[in-house]
């Protein structure tokens, strides 16, 4: 009489920020920046967490999965990160969806965001500054990292895979200041 056997629960891992939010006071933002939509690629679109086992294949965990979804929890983060980044230049940054008539956009492609326990993590995304009274776009990069992961979990997975989302978030904000800079009216002696 076989008893009964029982699978593991399942874990769920959410991406963290760079640092927590600060509360600060309360001041008239100088321009408005929506980020989305992040786009990923269909094998990404899944609750389970990709890790990769070799250059040509994939692994799926079936008890370590995202809590919603990746593109979600990306766009998330970038919005807390952006903030804090971009705090001095008194910039509102929020979602797409949740933005009225934003002065700028963030679009993010991700083409690969995966990693190994014990070995590194990959992020690879193109992303767009678009001006959004010209409708046009600004600014297109592409974004390479690699994050090493600190241990064999997949808490330090998915650690590592916040550190190259803080990654990407300083080069987006690093863009976005550079346009600033570019628009900023010059002065004349």
């Amino acid at each position: 009489l076989g008893g009964c056997a029982t699978s593991p629960s399942a874990q769920f891992y959410t991406l963290a920020p760079l640092q927590p939010p600060a509360v600060k006071a309360a001041s008239v933002p100088t321009f408005t920046v929506a980020v989305g939509p992040v786009i990923t690629p269909d094998l990404l679109q899944r609750p389970q967490i990709a890790t990769r086992t070799s250059d040509h294949q994939i692994d799926f965990a079936d008890f370590h999965k995202w809590a919603g979804t990746l593109a979600d929890e990306t766009k998330r983060v970038l919005v807390v990160n952006l903030n804090a980044l971009l705090s001095g230049a008194r910039a509102a940054v929020t979602t797409d969806d949740m933005a009225i008539d934003p002065d700028y956009r963030v679009v993010v492609n991700i083409n690969r965001f995966d990693g190994r326990p014990g070995g590194s993590v990959w992020l690879n995304a193109v992303w767009t500054l678009k001006e959004q009274k010209g409708k046009m776009a600004i600014a297109v990069n592409q974004s390479v990292i690699e994050e090493a992961v600190g241990g064999l979990g997949y808490p330090d997975l998915v650690s590592a895979q916040s550190r190259a989302i803080g990654q990407l978030s300083r080069e987006i904000a690093a863009g976005i200041a550079s346009v600033m800079i570019a628009a900023a009216p010059q002065v004349t002696l």
